[in-house]
C-alpha cells in the first residue's frame, strides 16, 4: 500500500514497529515523540482498503 507519509518521531525515525501493529491488528500506543498522530490514523484506513487486518 502507498501512503502519502511515514509516521516518524521528532528526531526523523520512522515508526516501523507500529505500523506492523497496525497491520496485524495488534493494539498499540503511540509514543510521546511521534510527530503527527494523524498519520497512524491515515495508515489505519489505507490498510483496511486493502482488507487489513486479516483475522
Amino acid at each position: 500500500v502507498v501512503v502519502d507519509r511515514l509516521p516518524k518521531t521528532r528526531s526523523g525515525k520512522i515508526l516501523r514497529a507500529t505500523i506492523v501493529k497496525i497491520a496485524d491488528g495488534e493494539d498499540f500506543k503511540p509514543p510521546a515523540t511521534i510527530d503527527d498522530p494523524a498519520i497512524l490514523d491515515e495508515i489505519r484506513e489505507a490498510l483496511k482498503g486493502i482488507g487489513y487486518p486479516q483475522s
